[in-house]
């Protein structure tokens, strides 16, 4: 397969998901989503104070912030594993394999380029006078990010040390 074909399909979902996050960035502003969680909970006749609807509001915006960074995280580090496996090298130090030291090197451009989206995202909103910035914000996305790809690495290796069953076949 062609090397930029095969790359394309990694990297695709990452542009699709930076994608999503610009859109949100530029159209769901506090008010935005305030005005939806509220119409939803009127619906479901769901009765609660303006604190409480307050303090609903701002932490599903930031599990929001969460989601959103922590599935980028594990996307971008599948896009590098996937791109850069070519050069990867074979041989470690004595007593660590070779793929953890490159499992962490990809982890580490993953967090690299979801903190540079996030200072994009948070610069972007300081120039909107209907939004906040918030170092806080930046802070809570790499974290996302680093629970998510913590996650993700952890299933895989569970995954990948899970022994192969053979088939029994019952005759009946």
């Amino acid at each position: 397969m062609n090397l930029f074909v095969r790359n394309f399909r990694y990297w695709l979902p990452v542009s699709l998901w930076l994608v999503v996050i610009a859109l949100e960035s530029l159209f769901l502003s506090s008010n935005v989503t305030g005005s939806w969680l509220w119409g939803i909970l009127r619906a479901l006749h769901l009765p609660m104070s303006w604190t409480t609807f307050g303090t609903l509001h701002h932490i599903l915006r930031k599990a929001g912030h969460v989601t959103g960074y922590g599935i980028l995280c594990v996307l971008v580090f599948r896009a590098w594993y996937h791109s850069l496996g070519e050069s990867r090298q074979p041989t470690a130090p004595p007593g660590r394999p070779a793929i953890d030291r490159w499992r962490l090197r990809c982890a580490g451009l993953a967090l690299g380029m979801t903190l540079l989206t996030a200072i994009l995202d948070e610069w972007h909103q300081s120039f909107d006078p209907t939004r906040t910035a918030s170092v806080r914000d930046v802070a809570l996305d790499v974290i996302g990010g680093a629970i998510f790809l913590s996650i993700a690495l952890f299933v895989l290796k569970l995954w990948r040390e899970m022994p192969v069953r053979e088939l029994e076949t019952v005759s009946a």
